[in-house]
């Protein structure tokens, strides 16, 4: 896969992602008047308004610069870290999300849809075992939430040790949204699991046929 596709993938899975975390409505069309240094003694609105403004501008870097001034100033912390780790994915800076994410839970442990966004941010980083503890620890404490099942489910997917687990995960992603968007991929992904079980045990036990006994001659 080249490196733009994997790029263009990956931000819309965790563009998708972040419409579990609680949603924040903001107008901030035009420029809020702030100044220059997002340091100076400004108000906490004053300085997300202005967060929003660069963010709208594409200029992520000074979006986070700003929203993390608002965090620190007292404004609302969920509304601040929502925007703080969408600023950050827009902008690839996918270590400052984690970073920021990681501040806030310490306080909130139980905000598992910012959790399964800080799984999905590790997946696509390339700490699968990592994103693996954190999915599970997910439906542990949160067995209804379909969206970490799947996300469990298409890694597991990918063991071949695990196909059991797999099944389970995506089968419980469809009891759980039968309409839901991953649908389509989940209901293919069982598919394509059935159709190569069997050859895996045809060749276990092709295996199994071929290895010497003790007592065999050589």
């Amino acid at each position: 896969m080249s490196a733009w596709l994997h790029e263009a993938i990956l931000g819309f899975a965790l563009a998708h992602l972040l419409a579990l975390l609680p949603s924040c409505h903001h107008s901030a069309a035009r420029n809020p008047g702030h100044p220059e240094d997002p340091a100076v003694d400004v108000t906490g609105d004053q300085l997300f308004s202005a967060g929003l403004y660069h963010a709208r501008r594409g200029d992520f870097q000074r979006a986070e610069q700003y929203l993390n001034a608002a965090r620190q100033s007292g404004y609302d912390e969920a509304s601040a870290v929502f925007w703080l780790v969408r600023v950050c994915i827009a902008g690839g800076r996918y270590h400052s999300a984690l970073r920021h994410a990681a501040a806030y839970l310490q306080k909130q442990p139980d905000d598992w849809a910012l959790r399964l966004v800080v799984a999905s941010i590790h997946e696509a980083l390339g700490d699968l075992d990592r994103a693996r503890s954190d999915l599970e620890a997910i439906v542990d404490a949160q067995p209804r939430l379909a969206l970490a099942h799947y996300r469990l489910g298409m890694l597991y997917r990918d063991q071949r040790s695990a196909t059991d687990l797999a099944r389970h995960h995506l089968g419980e992603y469809l009891r759980l949204s039968p309409a839901g968007p991953h649908g389509f991929e989940a209901t293919a992904a069982l598919d394509a699991l059935s159709r190569t079980e069997p050859v895996d045990e045809w060749m276990s036990l092709s295996t199994d046929g071929d290895r010497a006994e003790p007592g065999d001659a050589p």
